[in-house]
């Protein structure tokens, strides 16, 4: 399954938000996780970082997408990261 988060960001105006590129978003918040498989989340955050997407499995699918759910994004964020993942 593969997952493309490079993209920005967009307001609620529908205009991209300055310097808020999803994946970089992502990958950021990744790197700073203290729970998780760090060898993953280090692999998933340095691919995200460069744009580009990710080949998941069904089971990692799972990890990222309890990860996006369950991560303090704000919600501007959260659902269009969400929304991504389900195309």
């Amino acid at each position: 399954m593969k997952i493309d988060l490079n993209f920005d960001l967009l307001d609620l105006d529908g205009n991209a938000i300055p310097s808020s590129n999803a994946g970089k978003v992502v990958a950021n918040a990744l790197v700073q996780q203290a729970k998780g498989d760090p060898l993953k989340f280090w692999e998933w955050a340095l691919g995200l970082n460069k744009g580009e997407s990710l080949d998941l499995d069904s089971s990692d699918f799972e990890i990222f997408n309890s990860f996006i759910k369950d991560n303090d994004f704000p919600i501007i964020a959260k659902a269009q990261i969400l929304k991504a993942l389900k195309k």
